[in-house]
């Protein structure tokens, strides 16, 4: 009976440490989303002529072209350079947003082994 009872508290225990750690990763990751929601990333061209703003979902939310870039590039040109600096962009959201979750992720959360 005291077996029982002293497996009993440490399942318990177990229990509570498990739910302790899914409300912290829970908190965890609503920072995370929080601060994915309001990112912006910018890129700008090698002549500095051009410069294209995405925000967290990737859409295109600024656009700066300096008049000299009109003289300098083609219009497909131009066009191709718009295109290739919002994926530079999004690429670099990317790699963001997998290093903001890739700390949570290496934690590795709850350990359900505890509770053998």
């Amino acid at each position: 009976m005291v077996a029982e009872s002293t497996r009993s508290g440490e399942m318990n225990r177990a229990w509570d440490a498990l739910l302790g750690e899914v409300d912290e990763q829970r908190e965890q990751l609503r920072a995370v989303a929080q601060e994915l929601g309001s990112v912006t990333v910018e890129a700008t061209s090698a002549d500095r002529l051009v410069r294209v703003v995405i925000n967290a979902r990737g859409m295109l939310t600024d656009l700066d072209i300096d008049p000299l870039a009109l003289r300098r590039h083609r219009a497909d040109q131009l066009s191709t350079l718009i295109c290739d600096l919002v994926e530079r962009a999004d690429s670099e959201l990317t790699a963001r947003r997998n290093q903001l979750v890739a700390g949570i992720v290496q934690d590795q959360g709850p350990h359900l082994r505890d509770l053998d």
